[in-house]
């Protein structure tokens, strides 16, 4: 209990009411014939305009009834148009890579970066846990209940991440805070710290519950439904040919009385059998094509809106477009996803990562991160040749943040690992190269290159004495310029690429440093 109320702490959360044996069990469970019930109405039935402006003047005004939330996932389930761009949008942010950053560089910082792989991203519920936190992009707010497991001594893990019905949930008048309902009753519960994490996407400035796609995606699948059921009957009504009998002066009632028959079997059947002496005709309606298709483009109008609130662009997969178009649609829709990865992320560490750290390993400092990203081809040769440029000139830089921006994890002690070969250190040679020639040029000659040398020798002893019995004699012995290099490549070959890289970076910066000096001076 005391380390609970350290973490608890640590995250600057409440701690009166909280206990250990709640965050092992579930609260926010199903009651039957109850508020929480598992069950929902079909609140899309006799839904008129009227109606819905109720609904939502309802949600804007604070409350947050069962309907609206139960007519958001009904449009979401009917209407084909919406389920599909909202899919792809939440399918773009499942395919994003999970990268854990850790706090530090330090072997703590790392094993606690290894702790949140290994016990919350590879958690076998962590896919389905993604996949069901957006279903707040169309409601406002999704939440999940955590159960933790703290059966191991110290240790508290995750044991269940459970999706829980949006309906048992309300935001509280006074704070606008998100609470769970009671089972009978209005009353509202606060949500205990470190036993739900809460997911509310800032798609729109203002009221949380309004900001969902599902607000403004109401309107149009109503106009869309009245658009449809119109276009229905209009077909069914002028769609079909006019079907004309004709009989003669002298036809009697059973000849009419058969070829009444006939003409509405025509419909229907193939073909019809009427005496000789009448006839039948068959008339198209000409203006009907016409006016069925208001019907067609008020529908398609209405997909395109669709289209623009949850996408950002109106372009879909059935219209044609050229490729240059696609290509400038979908850096729109990157924009998008990178948004909903960073505000799911941010709602990851905080309801998530942070306590599982702060329960298991004390207040930090600094805590890892998860970040959903993507990373492409291109994006690892820009940075690569970036590092491979700006390392040997002094920039320090983060290994665990470079793994991330590659979508790499951190090898583990048994893991097995990729390493330059030892017989290839012709990179490294060559940066080596160039920063002795800097180091000579960039002081008072062979004084303050053994300086510099001298200085880099206390992180790199067990190299230190290798450079120093190789570049001393050769700068003496070099009789010009492509002598010296030639020099260098042999005295250097055998080195390990690794440490020259490390040793080249400390050693120019200092160079850099002093040359400017002296250049000041």
């Amino acid at each position: 209990m005391g380390r609970l109320r350290d973490a608890l702490r640590a995250l600057r959360l409440p701690t009166d009411g909280v206990s250990a044996r709640e965050m092992t069990r579930q609260t926010a469970t199903a009651v039957e014939y109850s508020g929480r019930s598992p069950w929902s109405d079909n609140p899309s039935l006799n839904l008129t305009p009227e109606r819905l402006a109720t609904i939502l003047h309802t949600v804007r005004s604070g409350e947050l009834p069962d309907e609206y939330l139960e007519l958001a996932q009904e449009i979401e389930r009917r209407e084909a148009h919406y389920r599909s761009v909202l899919s792809v949008r939440k399918q773009a942010v499942e395919r994003l890579d999970v990268i854990v950053t850790a706090g530090g560089e330090g072997r703590r910082e790392q094993e606690i970066a290894d702790a949140v792989r290994g016990n919350i991203v590879r958690h076998e519920g962590f896919p389905d846990l993604v996949k069901n936190a957006l279903d707040a992009l169309g409601k406002g707010f999704s939440v999940h209940e955590v159960i933790w497991d703290a059966t191991r001594v110290d240790r508290w893990f995750p044991a269940q991440i459970i999706f829980r019905d949006p309906r048992w949930f309300a935001y509280r008048h006074d704070d606008q805070r998100l609470s769970l309902r009671a089972p009978y009753g209005n009353e509202l519960t606060p949500l205990p710290p470190f036993a739900f994490l809460v997911h509310e996407p800032n798609l729109l400035a203002g009221p949380q519950i309004v900001s969902g796609l599902a607000y403004t995606a109401m309107w149009l699948w109503m106009t869309k439904s009245y658009d449809i059921a119109s276009w229905a009957a209009f077909v069914d009504r002028f769609g079909y040919p006019v079907r004309v009998g004709k009989y003669g002066r002298k036809a009697s009632k059973e000849d009419i009385t058969t070829l009444k028959r006939a003409v509405a079997a025509i419909g229907s059947d193939v073909g019809a059998v009427i005496p000789d002496s009448m006839m039948m005709e068959i008339i198209e309606t000409k203006t009907a094509a016409g006016a069925a298709g208001v019907y067609e483009r008020l529908a398609t109008w209405s997909d395109g809106q669709m289209s623009k609130l949850v996408l950002g662009q109106t372009m879909t997969s059935d219209d044609g477009s050229s490729r240059s178009q696609a290509e400038v649609h979908n850096q729109v829709r990157q924009d998008i996803i990178d948004a909903d990865g960073l505000q799911l992320a941010k709602s990851l560490n905080r309801d998530l990562v942070r306590p599982f750290v702060a329960l298991n390993y004390g207040p930090q400092e600094r805590y890892p991160s998860i970040a959903l990203q993507r990373v492409d081809a291109q994006d690892v040769k820009l940075v690569a040749d970036a590092l491979s440029s700006l390392v040997p000139l002094g920039l320090r830089v983060r290994a665990e943040e470079v793994r991330g921006l590659l979508g790499l994890s951190h090898p583990e002690e048994d893991d097995e690992v990729l390493e330059l070969p030892s017989d290839a250190p012709a990179a490294a040679t060559d940066t080596a190269i160039n920063t002795a020639l800097a180091i000579n040029a960039a002081g008072d000659g062979q004084d303050a290159l053994t300086a510099l040398l001298d200085d880099a020798a206390d992180d790199w002893q067990e190299i230190t004495d290798d450079l120093l019995a190789a570049l001393d004699p050769i700068f003496t012995a070099a009789s010009d310029y492509d002598d010296l290099i030639g020099r260098l490549q042999t005295a250097l070959a055998g080195w390990s690429p690794g440490a020259v890289a490390e040793l080249v970076a400390s050693v120019t910066f200092k160079a850099r440093a002093h040359g400017v000096h002296e250049f000041d001076r």
